[in-house]
């Protein structure tokens, strides 16, 4: 299972439904993993965070518990296709959005996030909400 962004997110602020979504993840032993442009959004907010330092430390907790996907040749081929489908579909998505979905079809890992609107446009791409 990936973790998007907004589900780290949602985590860091302690959100109820996203701490009973990852205590049932680990209780079933369902290997997570955070998909390496999740990773940069994350670092982006810590450096546009008024209390950096603070912020980093929260992150850096965080990304202690997870291991990482990376966005390697294939996720990498995958991701341009979607962003490109979707810009000349008129319906474009973030990058980074593209790019979590491009590692995440590579894998054939399901998405958790709470950005259903953005990744259902994607063919093929499992996502969970929370």
């Amino acid at each position: 299972m990936l973790l998007d962004t907004s589900f780290l997110v949602d985590l860091l602020d302690r959100d109820p439904a996203a701490l009973a979504r990852a205590r049932s993840l680990e209780r079933d032993g369902i290997a997570t993993r955070i998909p390496t442009p999740a990773l940069f959004e994350l670092w982006r907010g810590v450096h546009l965070a008024a209390r950096t330092s603070e912020e980093a430390d929260r992150v850096v907790g965080l990304l202690a518990a997870y291991a990482s996907a990376p966005l390697d040749g294939p996720a990498a081929a995958a991701a341009g296709e979607i962003d490109a489908r979707l810009i000349k579909a008129g319906t474009p998505i973030d990058p980074e959005d593209s790019m979590i979905a491009g590692i995440a079809l590579a894998m054939g890992d399901a998405l958790l996030t709470r950005n259903v609107r953005h990744f259902s446009r994607i063919p093929g791409i499992r996502v969970e909400e929370y």
